[in-house]
């Protein structure tokens, strides 16, 4: 058996390649700090930034002031040449329906409370609608009767009385077409959250969440959320 001639290296080569290794490893921390430290600034100046954006939501164009984007990243993009999105996401109050992004953060982790708004628009309005599994599955699923609910609703409770966890679905029984949605309140919250998707004219869908207490001017929220998105779209 031969052995392989060993390999003639000075051992302070070994040195400078360590270095010019570690010496690389801190440049490129530095960039990424420097990256995200400059994408934060941005991002935290943008939220009171109301100029006026023109992004687009699948192949819809629309036109809005900057701060009701609630996302940073989606902020960025949209002052950037990708303001191309699937899912808009956007945050604001009732009842003046002004932006809000800095409630994005919390809607997002813990839903919408009090009087906040986390409103999406998107471009991939293909799932199944609540209305549609009213009759064949949530009557089904439902613990009792219905039950009154606030202004005309209707509620089917779908989890069990005193559960951890409440799910029911409120709806307004004049119309086949009209308001439905799915209230969830997740253990050690406050309240629910209720989340509603409707179909626009041009194919978007939009979504909003809302705190259960208002519901009693349910109304109200969706006609003014229709009238401010109405102002942002151009197509």
């Amino acid at each position: 058996m031969v052995l392989p001639e060993p390999v003639i290296a000075r051992p302070r080569h070994f040195t400078f390649l360590a270095l010019s290794i570690l010496v690389l490893g801190i440049a490129l921390a530095v960039e990424r700090v420097s990256y995200w430290s400059d994408y934060w600034i941005t991002g935290r100046s943008a939220v009171g930034d109301r100029r006026p954006v023109e992004v687009t939501v699948g192949r819809t164009p629309i036109n809005l002031p900057l701060n009701y984007i609630g996302s940073a990243i989606q902020r960025d993009s949209a002052r950037g040449p990708s303001s191309q999105f699937q899912t808009l996401r956007l945050v604001m109050t009732w009842p003046k329906l002004s932006a809000a992004p800095e409630l994005y953060g919390e809607a997002m982790r813990l839903g919408p409370r009090q009087n906040a708004l986390l409103v999406e628009l998107d471009s991939n309005p293909g799932r199944e609608s609540i209305r549609a599994r009213l009759e064949p599955f949530y009557r089904r699923l439902a613990r009792s009767g219905e039950q009154a609910g606030p202004d005309g609703l209707r509620i089917l409770r779908l989890s069990a009385l005193g559960a951890a966890e409440s799910d029911m679905i409120v709806f307004d029984p004049a119309r086949a077409t009209g308001f439905i949605a799915r209230c969830l309140q997740k253990p050690g919250a406050s309240g629910a959250v209720c989340h509603r998707a409707l179909t626009l004219g041009s194919g978007l869908e939009l979504r909003y969440s809302f705190d259960q207490n208002l519901l009693p001017q349910w109304r109200a929220v969706e006609t003014g959320i229709l009238q401010k998105i109405a102002t942002f779209r151009l197509g």
